[in-house]
């Protein structure tokens, strides 16, 4: 692993600036085409988060990263603060909406789509089926373990 660090070394140090300036125009291309490959979301562990965080404030404005750069500033300002990082994922659906999905699960005895249609028809947006049937197996996960109460 040490002779790969050497080598790279060794063509970095022996680069004139005009070659150095195609090879960064290479790896912003390359970059360019990995990025139209992958998810939409990608994960990113913390480890992973703090090494972004640790280049990436060096850089400032010209970043150019596979976040958000409103989010990789975000991480920068945690980072500075001193408070942890919050943990990756999307926020949970509000309580009432939750509990509205399970009062029509347990109430009419329905399935995904119909309550997806109900709430919908009450105005409910950003509500997908996969959340909806998310939300019943969590319910059905709390009542068998007896913890139903927190959820209704």
């Amino acid at each position: 692993m040490s002779n790969l660090f050497q080598t790279l070394a060794l063509v970095l140090a022996s680069a004139t600036p005009r070659e150095l300036a195609r090879q960064i125009h290479y790896l912003k291309v390359e970059n360019r085409i990995l990025r139209g490959k992958l998810p939409k979301r990608i994960a990113v562990t913390p480890a992973e988060r703090r090494r972004l965080v640790r280049f990436g404030a060096k850089l400032g404005r010209a970043l150019v990263s596979i976040v958000y750069p409103e989010t990789l500033r975000r991480w920068i300002r945690e980072e500075k603060s001193g408070r942890p990082l919050r943990e990756g994922g999307r926020k949970r659906k509000p309580f009432d909406v939750r509990k509205l999905v399970v009062k029509l699960a347990r109430g009419n005895g329905w399935n995904y789509t119909p309550i997806l249609g109900e709430l919908k028809k009450l105005s409910v947006k950003a509500i997908s089926r996969n959340t909806v049937k998310r939300i019943l197996r969590i319910k059905v996960t709390m009542s068998m373990s007896g913890n139903e109460k927190t959820i209704c």
